[in-house]
């Protein structure tokens, strides 16, 4: 027997930031909604893994807050015990060769309570109580629009079926699920030329996340950031410092230009590189692990001056994330509040 596709109000594609905060407002707006990741958690780039005895952030590093709305997100998190201050600042240098002189510019910055995946977990964890179905190790194949309504075809699955439908991976990736559905022109043309040629503006810089734990503590100094002006290293974390692995591991993220200049060249050569540029933070330790993510779509370099994009209003299909109206993690936890406050407006009319 054929599955048939799950019927719903609203589908959403992508379980991080922004993909949560779009199915709280959704649902606090009274529609069911089923969000939909290929990963096997939620969080996105709000990334933790284990390495070794290390516990280590390797996408986003921290987060402020600056707005009403995400404000009372994190003060509930904090209440709860996921999320916790990290500091008001961090060191900042010339280049990984140079030395560091601290910065504080009394502007909190906050971490998950045991890593950045936290924040994430307790959306989720609050949408559990709200008949929210999360779905991962999910992939979406293709956006298509049928008879009025949104569908999204699965790899291996049914897929569903959705009166409206929130898209928050990466513009790029977001554009080849609706080429695979036939939205383009001149497949279809669901989604006019105006509004593909603004989302094709979007860009973004790739990122390597080299992961190393050590034997001893490095030369970071407190409160465990680092940031750099130019050079092969944008970002240097200590783990441990962070307050959220038990010994000594370091997060080195590469700068926008060595990311790009080397993003197909082989891992291990990659790694070597980086690790020279960190030398002078590591000092006499010695790594006994080490890991290598790459993030193809890290930072948005070309953001949109709005909120969100409605590629379609009939059915309301809509774009949203860290790369509409102010990247980071409140940025994206920004834009998916307001796309999910569009969406239940056209869904529920006053």
């Amino acid at each position: 027997m054929v599955e048939e596709p799950r019927e719903c109000d609203v589908a959403i594609i992508g379980a991080g930031i922004a993909g949560l905060c779009a199915a709280l407002t959704l649902t606090q707006a009274g529609l069911n909604v089923v969000i939909v990741d290929k990963a096997r958690g939620v969080g996105g780039r709000m990334a933790t893994r284990r390495l070794g005895g290390a516990v280590i952030d390797h996408g986003a590093q921290f987060f402020t807050v600056r707005g009403e709305a995400f404000d009372a997100i994190v003060s509930d998190a904090l209440q709860h015990g996921a999320v916790a201050p990290w500091c008001s600042g961090f060191a900042r240098a010339a280049a990984a060769d140079q030395p560091a002189a601290p910065a504080d510019d009394g502007h909190p910055r906050y971490r998950g309570a045991t890593g950045m995946t936290d924040l994430p977990k307790f959306l989720a964890e609050r949408l559990g109580g709200t008949g929210t179905s999360l779905r991962t190790t999910s992939r979406v194949t293709a956006i298509a629009i049928a008879d009025g309504r949104v569908r999204l075809g699965l790899d291996g699955g049914a897929g569903f079926v959705a009166r409206g439908c929130v898209v928050t991976p990466p513009v790029p990736q977001a554009l080849d699920l609706f080429a695979a559905g036939g939205l383009l022109a001149p497949a279809g043309g669901r989604i006019d030329t105006d509004t593909h040629r603004l989302l094709a503006s979007v860009a973004y810089d790739p990122c390597f996340a080299l992961m190393l734990v050590l034997d001893r503590p490095s030369l970071v100094p407190p409160p465990g950031g680092v940031q750099f002006e130019s050079g092969p290293i944008g970002w240097l974390a200590d783990n441990q410092q962070k307050g959220i692995s038990p010994v000594p591991a370091l997060t080195v993220h590469a700068s926008g230009e060595f990311s790009r200049a080397r993003f197909d060249d082989p891992p291990d050569e990659v790694m070597q590189a980086l690790r020279v540029a960190a030398a002078p933070w590591i000092g006499d330790a010695t790594v006994v692990e080490q890991s290598l993510q790459r993030w193809k779509f890290a930072l948005p370099t070309v953001v949109l001056n709005v909120p969100f994009v409605a590629a379609t209003t009939v059915p309301p299909l809509v774009c949203c994330g860290d790369a509409f109206a102010g990247p980071k993690v409140e940025g994206a936890a920004r834009s998916g509040m307001a796309a999910g406050r569009w969406l239940a407006g056209v869904l529920n009319p006053a």
